[in-house]
């Protein structure tokens, strides 16, 4: 990348700079925010980090970058795997340390030459350039084989026979924004989305499983989503995640695929749970619906049983016994028996008392029997 002066005009956002070595930004009246969001950089008790990237190792999975990887790829494949060709740029500084473990390339491009395994042992063997310098590993060897090989098994194959381990010394992992996040198999952090693996035998029909996924997500929705199928020995890992910000249909699409899937591989599935944005509606409704009902109760309660009583006045005349004195809104519930002397005796004029005409007549036939037997 040749040196030279870059300058920023108003009105320009990005999500970063990729700097060279040599070279100078001119700013004028203008306002940098580094980040797709306000805050996305940023943890939660306001740290910033710097990553010395003079120094790399093989298996640190930042310092590698490919139009093959997408937001679903784990770390573990974001190192050169059997069937990359590897390109150091020219006019690049950089010191890498190489492999522990030997680790099989398609090509090598170095400065733009290209180096077979035997070439590339003697480059690094005898580099003069101190600009560009490889560090072999504590077993004096390249660490790196250049092998141009196909994967022909159905099944699949996974990036690397010689697995390595990670490095996830120099990974920032920002906070998840969901509940419950997965993290995928050879990843150094937790994510929002959903993940399935399971074993496979050479029974398995990779290029089946891909068109399944395939299908499923273009069904909900492929602008929105973004997946990753890997490998690892006798593991096949699946990979889901929304494109931009989590909404839960990732983890929709993974379950999906396992109603799908052929039980006999047993799929194991993780899926991560609603977004933060919305966590916690559920106990918030909840807590709402059960104050809105205590209150109702209560509200019936007062109604029913603790109102006082009221005395609405009558218009009608004062001394009128048919005057309606007394408004409760309790009903009673409880009917008691009266005694007899307890009624109160009325004149003819009173509405509230009646005459028994049957009592009257069985009384008349009394005194008219005792009359006869008298004669």
């Amino acid at each position: 990348m040749v040196a030279a002066s870059v300058v920023i005009e108003s009105g320009v956002s990005v999500s970063g700079f990729i700097l060279p070595e040599d070279g100078e930004l001119i700013i004028e009246d203008v306002i940098i925010e580094l980040g797709e969001k306000y805050g996305d950089n940023c943890t939660a008790n306001g740290k910033a980090f710097y990553f010395e990237k003079s120094i790399s190792s093989w298996n640190e999975p930042d310092v590698w970058i490919s139009p093959k990887f997408n937001k679903a790829t784990p770390d573990a494949e974001r190192i050169p795997c059997y069937d990359d060709v590897v390109e150091f740029p020219e006019n690049t500084t950089f010191i890498l340390i190489l492999p522990e473990k030997t680790q099989y390339v398609r090509d090598i491009v170095i400065s733009g030459n290209r180096y077979d395994t035997v070439r590339l042992r003697n480059y690094i063997n005898n580099q003069a350039d101190q600009t560009q310098r490889f560090v072999v590993n504590t077993h004096q060897d390249v660490g790196v084989s250049v092998k141009y090989s196909i994967c022909r098994s159905p099944s699949g194959c996974s990036c690397q026979t010689n697995t390595l381990e990670i490095d996830c010394s120099t990974k920032f992992c920002p906070v998840p924004l969901c509940v419950d996040p997965v993290q995928p198999i050879g990843h150094c952090c937790k994510i929002c989305g959903g993940i399935m693996a399971f074993n496979v035998d050479k029974s398995f029909d990779y290029i089946k499983f891909q068109e399944t996924v395939e299908s499923v997500v273009n069904s909900y929705g492929k602008d929105d989503l973004v997946y990753h199928i890997g490998r690892f020995d006798n593991k096949v890992q699946l990979v889901v995640v929304d494109k931009s910000d989590y909404t839960g249909l990732s983890a929709e699409v993974v379950n999906t695929i396992d109603y799908r899937m052929d039980k006999r591989f047993a799929p194991l599935t993780q899926y991560s749970g609603s977004p933060t944005s919305k966590a916690g509606y559920g106990g918030k409704i909840f807590i709402s619906m059960f104050f809105l009902v205590a209150s109702v109760l209560g509200i019936i309660y007062l109604y029913y049983y603790k109102m006082p009583q009221f005395h609405f006045p009558i218009f009608v005349h004062p001394n009128d016994p048919r005057i309606f004195t007394r408004f409760n809104r309790r009903t009673e519930s409880v009917v008691s028996l009266a005694r007899k002397d307890s009624i109160t005796p009325t004149g003819a004029s009173s509405s509230t008392a009646f005459r028994n005409p049957l009592y009257d007549s069985i009384k008349s036939r009394s005194r008219v029997e005792e009359s006869i037997a008298e004669n």
